[in-house]
């Protein structure tokens, strides 16, 4: 054999020798990966729109935080297949980045209605009750229960809001003893003014809503408890994170109902409601 003809079989024989240990390599990470249960981590990227406070809102450090945020973030710790990202838009948009496959999910404060449940797909699992509540003047007594708001008056928004359709329907259900509706375009604020000083009756209230308003707005206000059957008929009072209903939106809500499944039976869902928002809102 001639020196060429050396040099060529040498650089071939150290050639096949490198493929060969970078193929066992490759196949021995592959067993490694197998045999450890190591999995692809799938980004999910949620929709929220910043707001209101408690559930959303944006810190200091123009970081979302918030009741849903830190549900969700909870959730990312017992799902290792997901890595949850968060990105702020418009409410609308939530819904929007949904249907064009940007967002994974939804979250919100988001409840259901007939048209969203058409689209959407919702949790078997919600994650916050709310406890809607009547809003009446200081030291008002009269009014304990829904069956109190007959005869009595309450601004309204007439843009088909929750307070408009219960109204309506208790309306609809008592035509001898019917609320009255005074509608008008002023701001809750202002309701809660006139509330205060006689103007109107009561209006209704997310009980969460309500706890800085006599500290910030010096409003003083009473509010009535409902019963939870109670609350049902003025709203939906449950929130849900929100789902495509295609591709693996339905694997992903299968994997979050488990997820909040245990928060609950854990306590933690509980103690981080107590903590952004004051009170156990969970059931």
């Amino acid at each position: 054999m001639n020196k060429k003809k050396r040099i060529l079989w040498a650089l071939t024989v150290t050639a096949a020798v490198a493929l060969t240990v970078i193929a066992t390599g490759c196949s021995k990470a592959a067993d490694q990966a197998s045999s450890t249960g190591e999995q692809k981590v799938k980004t999910l990227l949620v929709g929220t729109s910043g707001g209101p406070k408690p559930y959303v809102y944006v810190d200091p450090n123009n970081n979302l935080d918030g009741y849903d945020i830190a549900v969700l973030k909870e959730i990312d710790k017992l799902l290792p297949q997901y890595d949850i990202q968060f990105e702020k838009t418009e409410f609308p948009s939530i819904f929007a980045g949904i249907d064009s496959g940007r967002y994974q999910i939804g979250a919100n404060n988001i409840t259901k209605k007939p048209e969203r449940e058409e689209k959407y797909l919702f949790g078997n699992e919600y994650y916050y009750f709310n406890r809607t509540v009547v809003v009446v003047k200081k030291g008002r007594t009269d009014i304990a229960s829904i069956h109190d708001l007959s005869g009595k008056t309450i601004p309204i928004s007439p843009g088909g809001g929750f307070e408009q359709l219960f109204v309506e329907q208790f309306n609809m259900e008592h035509p001898d003893k019917e609320i009255k509706p005074a509608y008008t375009e002023q701001d809750q604020i202002k309701t809660y003014q006139d509330i205060s000083n006689g103007a109107a009756d009561f209006t209704f209230a997310e009980k969460v809503m309500l706890r800085d308003i006599e500290k910030e707005y010096g409003i003083a206000l009473d509010t009535v408890e409902l019963p939870k059957e109670e609350i049902e008929k003025i709203q939906n009072p449950k929130a849900y994170f929100i789902f495509s209903k295609t591709g693996d939106g339905p694997a992903i809500r299968d994997a979050f109902d488990g997820a909040l499944r245990t928060l609950l039976d854990n306590g933690k869902l509980k103690e981080l409601s107590i903590q952004y928002l004051g009170a156990d809102y969970t059931r």
